[in-house]
């Protein structure tokens, strides 16, 4: 356990990295080849079937230790029985099997679903029931208080898919291309709603976060202004064009820049990455 002092006994904890809400590619369990002849930057698949593939785990072990010295035979325990133990924990016969399977076809269904937007002349969708609020600006897990609202789309721009994996349909609201304006009162849930499609639409989300079918095309970026922020070589006279003392804006560049032209620039380095959706909140403008 933790603590102790320095005097007394600590150590023996086995930490590995907690994943968040979205489904992202992560060090901490990987699906691995063994074959040493490939390549690290090939692809690696996930054929359970192909016998070069290994699941390797990286976690940190705290020795038990008493001061400078470690205790031995606290540590023997640790990996002749916790470890093992744990490692155990994740076979699949020791898993959840209806919930992992879930889990699949939640994120198959997501993926599918980010493809069809466009065959739809959508950029994003939100299915009603959402939830989107979080717990806190600094946690992303969703808001359980028993007063949430969840999302409920207006009528007129309800469109509705047939999940292939789920096999079953949803309804929720369909954003067409173009320009789409969000209105409403204070603390009536537009910035909610587009922080879960510029936070959460561009990426898959775990089974329960509330958020699984809000999604966006994954070239989305969210636009604000970012006083003071570094600006170099980046032309945008399409927004600005008469600056003070003549500055130029084709090849516009500041250590400081303002919140106008910290806000183009934003919007000019987005297309030029490919962004086709940009997201811009008025409180953040």
């Amino acid at each position: 356990g933790r603590g102790g002092g320095w005097g007394g006994p600590k150590g023996g904890d086995v930490q590995i990295t907690c994943p968040g809400q979205h489904v992202l590619e992560q060090t901490a369990v990987m699906l691995k080849h063994l074959d040493p002849n490939r390549s690290p930057c090939e692809p690696q698949h996930t054929d359970i079937n192909d016998e070069s593939l290994t699941l390797q785990l990286q976690f940190t072990i705290s020795l038990p230790a008493r001061g400078r010295t470690i205790l031995g035979r606290k540590a023997y325990e640790l990996f002749a029985h916790v470890l093992p133990e744990l490692l155990e924990s994740v076979w699949y016969r020791n898993l959840d099997v209806a919930a992992l399977q879930n889990h699949v076809l939640v994120v198959e269904d997501q993926e599918w679903l980010r493809m069809e937007l466009t065959k739809r002349g959508l950029v994003a969708f939100v299915a009603n029931g959402s939830v989107l609020p979080r717990q806190s600006g600094d946690d992303d897990r969703p808001l359980t208080d028993t007063g949430v609202v969840k999302f409920q789309s207006p009528k007129t721009l309800e469109v509705t898919f047939q999940l292939p994996s789920l096999a079953t349909t949803i309804t929720g609201l369909g954003i067409p291309a173009g320009i789409t304006l969000i209105v409403g009162g204070g603390f009536h849930g537009k910035s909610t709603l587009l922080n879960a499609l510029s936070h959460a639409g561009i990426y898959n989300q775990i089974p329960g976060d509330g958020r699984e079918f809000c999604i966006s095309l994954k070239q989305s970026m969210k636009i604000r202004s970012e006083d003071g922020r570094k600006v170099a070589g980046v032309n945008i006279s399409a927004f600005i064009d008469n600056l003070p003392f003549g500055k130029g804006t084709q090849e516009f560049g500041s250590e400081d820049a303002s919140g106008s032209t910290s806000q183009a620039a934003n919007i000019i380095e987005a297309l030029e990455m490919g962004s086709t959706n940009l997201f811009v909140d008025e409180d953040t403008c």
